[in-house]
C-alpha cells in the first residue's frame, strides 16, 4: 500500500522516544528527484521486539513477516507499511542466492546502507524532522544520476545475484548511467542470477521490459509504437527508450545467453537483404523496440525459430519458423513461469504472426482467419505491423489482416457460435435433431462470416430450414 511521508508522521511519533523512525530507498530517492507516490520502506535501530513495546496501547498492530530479516508490517485501519530493523547481511558467495544466509541487526545506520544494492537506494529520511540522512554520498549519485554500488562493488553482486538484474531496471526507470566499477562487477557476477528464484528473474525481466512505462528521467524518449518510433530506422532517432536501453544492457551483461538463450541463437543470423535492414537478431530487437509495452515478449520472440527452421532446412530458407517459433516460445514461458493465459497468447502471436505474409490470402479466409482468431486479433495486427517495421525500416501503408479486421466489427459480422442471431433453442423448436445443432450453428457461423448478410435473424432461420431440408 501507497504511504506518504505525512501518514509516518504520527508513527515516528511514537518511536521517537526511543530512536528515529526512517523511511529508506525508491521513495526517498524519488522524492529528491521530485517524483512521488510509490511505496515507503520504514526501518530504525529498534528491533522487532522493540517495535512492539513502543506501539502496545496504540491504534497500531505489528504483523510478523520475516523476523529472521527483522523485517515486519505495521498497520492501522488503511495504512500499512513494511519496517526493517537496521541490519547486515552475509550471503553464501558460492552462489547468487538472493536470501542471506546470516543476519546480524546493529545500530548503525551505516552499516545498514552497506549491506543495500546501490548508493541510490541509501539515502534515509527522518519522519519527524524530514532530514536527509546520507552515509554514503547516495545524494550525490541521485544529483549527478549515477548508479554506484553500496559497498564494494564485488561485494553488493557475490552477496546477491537478482542485483544484476536490478542494476539494469534502475538504469532504465530512472535515466541513470553505471559507474564503470560497479558495471565491471555485475557483469563478472552476472551467473549468479541462475540461483535466483525464476519468479525473481521474470518480474525484473517484465519490469525492465515496460521500463518506459515507469520511467523517472528529464525527459521520456518518443512513444512506442507510432509513427515517429521508426525514426530509428531512418538514422534520426532522438535518445533511446528506456526497454531499449535494457534489452542492450542485459546483452552486454552476457544475461541474454544465459535467461533467453534461444534468442541469442539468432544473432550473426543473415537474412535476404533484399527484405531485411538488419539479422534475424537485431530484427527482434528492433521490433520489441517499436512494440507497445504489453506485446514487447511476442515482438522479442516473434522469430525466435529461425535459426533451427534455418538449420532444418540447411540453410535453404527459414519456412517454418513461425510453427517451430511458437513450440519454443511455449518452452521459454514454461520455464519462466508464465501464468497459462499469457503463454497461450504470446504462443498464438508468435505462431501466427506470418499470416498472409506475401498479401494474396483470399479475401474470405482473411475474414473468416480473422474471426475465428477474434481473441488476438487486435494484438496480431499490431504484431505484424511491428514485424514490417523492423524488417523494411518503415510501417507499411496497408495491413490486410487489420482491414478484415476492422470490416468484420464494423459490419456487425458475429464472431463467435454465441452471437448468431438463432441459437439451439431455436433450432430445437424447429425440429433440428439435438446432435445436429452444433454442427448446423458452427456451419452458419462459417458462413455469416463469409457473408455479413446472414446476420440477421430472418436470414439465420432461412439458413437452417434449408439445412433441415438437405
Amino acid at each position: 500500500m501507497s504511504v506518504d511521508f505525512e501518514k509516518l508522521k504520527e508513527l515516528a511519533s511514537l518511536f521517537a522516544p526511543y530512536a528515529p523512525l526512517y523511511a529508506v530507498g525508491g521513495a526517498v530517492r524519488d522524492e529528491l528527484l521530485g517524483c512521488s507516490g510509490g511505496d515507503v520502506d520504514i526501518c530504525s535501530p529498534l528491533t522487532v521486539d522493540e517495535v512492539k513495546r513502543a506501539l502496545e496501547g496504540s491504534f497500531y498492530t505489528v504483523s510478523d513477516r520475516n523476523l529472521r530479516m527483522g523485517t515486519v508490517h505495521i498497520f492501522s485501519d488503511e495504512f500499512c507499511a513494511e519496517y526493517t530493523t537496521f541490519r547486515t547481511d552475509s550471503y553464501d558467495r558460492s552462489s547468487g542466492a538472493h536470501t542471506p544466509t546470516n543476519v546480524r541487526f546493529t545500530t548503525d545506520i551505516v552499516e545498514d546502507a552497506r549491506r543495500r544494492d546501490f548508493k541510490c537506494n541509501a539515502v534515509y529520511k527522518d519522519i519527524m524532522t524530514g532530514e536527509i540522512v546520507d552515509p554514503l554520498g547516495g545524494v550525490d549519485d541521485i544529483k549527478h544520476r549515477v548508479l554506484s554500488a553500496a559497498d564494494t562493488p564485488d561485494n553488493v553482486f557475490e552477496a546477491d545475484g537478482l542485483r544484476v538484474l536490478r542494476l539494469v531496471r534502475f538504469a532504465c526507470e530512472l535515466g541513470f548511467d553505471i559507474e564503470s566499477d560497479t558495471m565491471r562487477a555485475a557483469k563478472q557476477n552476472a551467473w549468479r542470477v541462475k540461483d535466483i528464484a525464476v519468479e525473481r528473474i521474470h518480474e525484473e525481466l517484465n519490469k525492465i521490459f515496460i521500463s518506459d512505462c515507469n520511467y523517472k528521467g528529464d525527459s521520456l524518449p518518443k512513444t512506442p509504437y507510432s509513427d515517429e518510433s521508426v525514426e530509428w530506422c531512418k538514422g534520426s532517432r532522438v535518445g533511446e527508450k528506456p526497454h531499449l536501453r535494457g534489452i542492450k544492457l542485459l546483452d552486454e551483461l552476457g544475461l541474454i545467453d544465459l535467461l533467453l538463450p534461444e534468442l541469442a541463437e539468432l544473432k550473426n543470423l543473415q537474412q535476404p537483404k533484399k527484405y531485411h535492414l538488419y539479422d534475424a537478431y537485431w530484427h527482434s530487437i528492433k521490433a520489441f523496440e517499436v512494440s507497445p509495452p504489453h506485446l514487447r515478449w511476442a515482438a522479442l520472440l516473434h522469430d525466435v525459430g529461425k535459426r533451427r527452421a534455418f538449420d532444418m532446412n540447411l540453410g535453404a530458407n527459414m519456412h517454418g519458423h513461425d510453427e517451430i517459433g511458437a513450440d519454443m516460445v511455449r518452452e521459454i514461458l514454461t520455464r519462466l513461469r508464465f501464468a497459462n493465459a499469457q503463454k497461450a497468447r504470446i504462443v498464438s502471436l508468435v505462431r501466427w504472426h506470418m499470416v498472409d505474409i506475401k498479401g494474396d490470402m483470399s479475401w474470405h479466409k482473411l475474414r473468416r482467419f480473422a474471426a475465428e482468431h477474434s481473441d488476438i486479433a487486435d494484438d496480431l495486427c499490431t504484431i505484424k505491423d511491428v514485424d514490417a517495421c523492423a524488417t523494411f525500416g518503415y510501417l507499411p501503408a496497408q495491413n490486410r489482416l487489420r482491414d478484415a479486421w476492422n470490416e468484420l466489427k464494423s459490419d456487425g459480422t458475429p464472431l463467435s457460435i454465441k452471437q448468431l442471431k438463432v441459437d439451439g433453442n431455436d433450432l430445437i423448436a424447429m425440429g433440428v435433431d439435438e446432435k445436429q445443432i452444433g454442427v448446423i450453428l458452427n456451419e452458419l457461423w462459417i458462413d455469416t462470416v463469409l457473408n455479413p448478410e446472414l446476420n440477421n435473424r430472418n436470414g439465420a432461420m432461412k439458413y437452417v430450414l434449408r439445412k433441415i431440408s438437405e
